[in-house]
C-alpha cells in the first residue's frame, strides 16, 4: 500500500513509500482514500518545521484533510459499506484537560493531544486508512467531489462560532461583514457568511486570476483596492463584523488550525 511520508524535522524528506496495511486497532472502519487536501501544515511539516512522528517510529505519514469510501464497519457502528466519510484530525489528550474532558479537545488547554497526519499518529494520505467510529463523519453523496473541504470548512465554522458567541455578550445583529484574504480559508468564510444572510465584502490584493470571480460567485463583494476603502465600502452598510475579526477569532481560539 502506498503512502506520502516525511521524517519530521528533516527538509526534503518527503517520500511516496510502501506501507503495511493499516493496523486494525486504528479503528473497526476501513476506508478506501479518495482524496487528500494539502494546507499550510502540510508544507510545514514537509519543510522540516513541524510535526511529530509515532512513538519508536522514524517517518509520519501525512495528510489530515481526508475523503474516504467505506469498505468495511461494524454493523453497530452506524456506517455502511459504501457511505462517504471524512476522519476527525484530533485526539485528546490522555490526563484530560478541561477542555478535552468536556469532548472540547480542538481547544487543548495542555498540548498533550494527538492529531492524525500531524502529532504522532499516522495520517490519511494511504491508498486505505482506519478509523475509529466515533472520529468519523459521514458525509451526503452528493460531496463526493468537495467532501474533502470538510475539515478546512470546520475551521472557519469554528471561527464563525466564536464571532456570534463573542458577539452574543451583548446585543448583536450584524448585517455585513469584512473578510481579508480570498485564499480558501477565505473563500470558505465568505461562503458561510453568504449563507447567513450576511453582506459579504471581501478584500484581496490580486486584480486578476480566479479569485474576484470566486467571489462574485458565492454572492459576495471583492474589493483590491486596499483595506482602508474595502473597510469605509463595508461601513457604508450598518453592522458590521470588524475588518479582521474572523482572523482574530480563528488565531486565539484554535492552537492549531485542525478542528475537525
Amino acid at each position: 500500500m502506498r503512502a506520502l511520508t516525511v521524517v519530521p524535522g528533516r527538509k526534503g524528506s518527503r517520500s511516496l513509500d510502501e506501507v503495511d496495511e493499516p493496523d486494525p486497532e486504528q479503528g473497526t472502519i476501513l476506508a478506501e482514500g479518495l482524496a487528500v487536501g494539502v494546507c499550510g501544515t502540510d508544507r510545514e511539516i514537509v519543510a522540516g518545521d513541524y510535526g511529530w512522528a509515532p512513538e519508536g517510529e522514524e517517518r509520519l505519514v501525512i495528510g489530515h484533510e481526508s475523503l474516504g469510501r467505506v469498505r468495511e464497519a461494524p454493523t453497530s457502528s452506524g456506517f455502511a459499506v459504501g457511505d462517504l466519510i471524512v476522519g476527525v484530525v484530533r485526539r485528546p489528550d490522555p490526563v484530560p484537560c478541561g477542555a478535552c474532558a468536556r469532548g472540547l479537545f480542538d481547544m487543548c488547554r495542555n498540548g498533550r493531544y494527538t492529531e492524525r497526519g500531524i502529532k504522532e499518529i499516522h495520517g490519511y494520505a494511504t491508498e486505505m486508512w482506519r478509523v475509529e467510529p466515533e472520529y468519523a463523519v459521514k458525509l451526503e453523496p452528493a460531496l463526493d467531489r468537495v467532501g474533502v473541504l470538510m475539515e478546512p470548512a470546520t475551521v472557519v465554522t469554528k471561527a464563525w462560532e466564536q464571532v456570534e458567541k463573542v458577539g452574543a455578550r451583548s446585543w448583536f445583529e450584524p448585517k455585513t461583514v469584512l473578510i481579508t484574504g480570498a485564499g480558501p480559508i477565505g473563500l470558505l468564510a465568505a461562503m458561510l457568511g453568504v449563507q447567513r444572510g450576511l453582506r459579504v465584502h471581501v478584500l484581496d490584493q490580486v486584480t486578476s486570476g480566479p479569485k474576484p470571480d470566486l467571489v462574485a460567485d458565492l454572492g459576495a463583494t471583492y474589493h483590491h483596492g486596499g483595506i482602508k476603502a474595502a473597510a469605509q465600502a463595508a461601513q457604508r452598510r450598518r453592522d458590521f463584523v470588524p475588518v479582521g475579526a474572523m482572523q482574530q477569532v480563528y488565531a486565539l481560539q484554535l492552537s492549531h488550525p485542525c478542528a475537525v
